[in-house]
């Protein structure tokens, strides 16, 4: 599916977003400061699915990758990260959006629906220490 089938598709539910430029990502591979450990360049939602193009450390030098989410329902606020495809980044819009088909169609997942099953598992209760901090 392509960016336009996508985003008629999903409405208000397909959102790209560039954080990083690619002189940007040049710029801080080149420099390659010794602080830095990862940044989202690039970020494309579409439904269910989710790639970020990541800049990350890996070894001595910073090179591009992506991550694939998926949510474990539709409505989820959170996200489960479900792949690292090791493929060429683009940080452009349509690119990403070539890619991330590819994986949905690969991995047989959907834009619009869950594809997993729930597994009922146990649920993190409050410590009394955890209220004086705000978490509740």
């Amino acid at each position: 599916m392509n960016q336009e089938q996508l985003k008629g598709m999903l409405g208000g539910q397909y959102q790209y977003r560039r954080i990083l430029t690619s002189d940007e990502v040049l710029h801080l591979q080149k420099e390659n400061p010794p602080w830095f450990t990862g940044q989202i360049a690039a970020s494309l939602i579409a439904g269910c699915v989710r790639l970020d193009a990541v800049l990350f450390r890996d070894g001595n030098a910073l090179r591009l990758g992506y991550d694939l989410f998926v949510k474990d329902r539709p409505d989820s606020p959170e996200w489960v990260c479900y792949d690292n495809p090791e493929e060429a980044v683009c940080l452009e819009e349509d690119a990403m959006c070539a890619a991330l088909d590819r994986l949905v169609q690969g991995h047989r997942i959907s834009y619009t629906e869950c594809c997993f099953s729930s597994l009922d598992g146990k649920t993190v209760k409050k410590c009394p220490h955890d209220i004086g901090l705000g978490l509740r």
